[in-house]
């Protein structure tokens, strides 16, 4: 694994704990109960961005690669301008990278996390009874995939525009890790319901 990719992972790693612990806070004034740190959902949540923020680094490669934000200026557009621009935005590729970011990315993510929360918070009995596919795994995607998916529509579609039009493509996993402390929050107090 590229250090690049390693510095993005372990840095979403700590925004991910960082947003569980600030959900186990809430969590207890909420409930009116005083704060007691549970270990158990650190370790999940920190495990979650270690194994999903690889696949995301090569998700947003890909898409910048394939739909570049800024392309060569034609040279037409070149002679037209007082100086020389070596290139310009694609509204184009960014439209098509928003919506293939919102849409496939947006329900990859989705049930990789419903998935993998379902599988580390399964019981070892109900998971030998059912099967790899069953019991809460099953039960996590069935109940929580569309209201997570409806909820993440009011949240992601502006982070994911901000990051295709401003933030480096080796910076945006870190950066939505970084406004994803709030969205991480959400997942953690989802999981706990």
């Amino acid at each position: 694994m590229p250090s690049a990719m390693v510095s993005q992972t372990a840095q979403g790693a700590v925004l991910s704990v960082t947003s569980n612990v600030l959900a186990q806070v809430i969590s207890s004034y909420k409930e009116n109960e005083p704060f007691s740190l549970s270990i158990t959902p650190i370790v999940k949540f920190a495990l979650f961005s270690i194994i999903s923020n690889p696949p995301n680094i090569v998700w947003q490669s890909f898409l910048e690669d394939i739909f570049p934000t800024n392309v060569p200026t034609p040279p037409t557009e070149k002679k037209l301008q007082d100086k020389p621009a070596d290139s310009q935005m694609s509204k184009t590729n960014v439209l098509v990278k928003f919506i293939l970011d919102q849409t496939f990315g947006a329900v990859l993510n989705t049930l990789m996390f419903l998935v993998f929360m379902g599988y580390v918070n399964e019981s070892p009995a109900g998971a030998s009874a059912k099967g790899l596919w069953g019991g809460a795994m099953e039960r996590e995607v069935r109940e929580k995939f569309w209201p997570m998916i409806m909820d993440g529509y009011k949240f992601w579609p502006m982070v994911s525009l901000v990051s295709f039009l401003w933030v480096p493509v080796d910076k945006r996993v870190v950066f939505g890790c970084s406004v994803g402390v709030l969205w991480g929050i959400y997942l953690s107090l989802l999981v706990e319901a």
